[in-house]
């Protein structure tokens, strides 16, 4: 099976939210959206999306149950408060004011009520957060996956055009080397006046042209590759890298087909053949 590098995956559990999006990338590069306090565990993530995937561009966001803010905890600053409760007591003497300096007028000071983030237990965190970071992974795989097959149709549908042109270069090669043979002797009698030629010296000439533009290596090669193509789409795994090199090796061939089949049959033939392996290309652009 092979794997497209874009898709979006999402898991849910233990009070925690995770998404992840992927897009094409030459390596495996994670982005982590994490909330403060998640913050010591992005090494933890990061080691499960290594083992996980292996090229792409991958945002992950991490959040609890919506909400960005961690748990916290209410505290009374008992020194605060007395100090509060000194100088107003001070305040009213000196001042003969009114009133009581009671319990709703300390609550009017915000400061003496602070509020702290509570400290986790990383592990029990860890343990809650595991469950829906493996099922994001896993809901992001199948979607990689889906895309991976109908890319590989497609891909083995242009390789099948690129090998029925192929077969027909093979057809019309031989015809080169007649035709030219053909338009040789034509334009010698034509420049000799009818004088008699030099037989052997024309079949050494059109020797030498079947020598030159004789694609049957290229056409060896090509094939063996499209084969290996092939191969690769049906073994699957982390091909992209391997399938690239491959594709830059069946574009040689092709070029060299062209420029020493110097005819226009195949030169059409093999500009139909570019057309479709550009299209390969592209697609395995996003092969994992």
């Amino acid at each position: 099976m092979i794997y497209s590098m874009t898709g979006y995956g999402k898991g849910e559990g233990g009070g925690f939210v995770v998404e992840m999006r992927s897009v094409n990338h030459k390596f495996l590069d994670l982005s982590m959206k994490l909330s403060r306090d998640l913050g010591p565990l992005e090494a933890r993530i990061k080691k499960v999306m290594g083992e996980a995937f292996s090229r792409g561009r991958i945002e992950v966001y991490v959040y609890r149950g919506g909400k960005e803010e961690p748990t916290r905890a209410l505290r009374l600053d008992m020194e605060a408060a007395q100090q509060y409760i000194g100088l107003l007591s001070e305040l009213k003497k000196h001042f003969d004011l009114p009133g009581e300096v009671d319990l709703k007028l300390l609550s009017s000071y915000g400061d003496i009520v602070k509020a702290e983030e509570v400290t986790e237990d990383a592990e029990q965190v860890w343990a809650a957060i595991l469950p829906p970071i493996t099922a994001c992974c896993d809901a992001l795989k199948n979607m990689r996956a889906d895309e991976g097959a109908a890319l590989a149709l497609d891909i083995r549908g242009r390789a099948a055009a690129i090998a029925a042109n192929i077969v027909e270069v093979e057809k019309h090669a031989p015809a080169v080397v007649t035709e030219y043979q053909k338009k040789l002797k034509e334009r010698v009698e034509k420049l000799t006046g009818g004088m008699e030629l030099d037989r052997d010296r024309l079949h050494q000439e059109v020797a030498l042209l079947a020598d030159r533009c004789d694609v049957t290596e290229e056409i060896v090669r090509a094939r063996s590759h499209l084969r290996q193509l092939d191969d690769m789409l049906s073994t699957g795994g982390p091909i992209g890298r391997k399938l690239d090199f491959l594709l830059q090796e069946i574009n040689r061939e092709l070029n060299t087909i062209g420029s020493k089949a110097s005819d226009k049959g195949i030169a059409i033939r093999v500009v139909e053949m570019k057309a479709e392996l550009e299209k390969v290309r592209e697609q395995a652009q996003n092969i994992e």
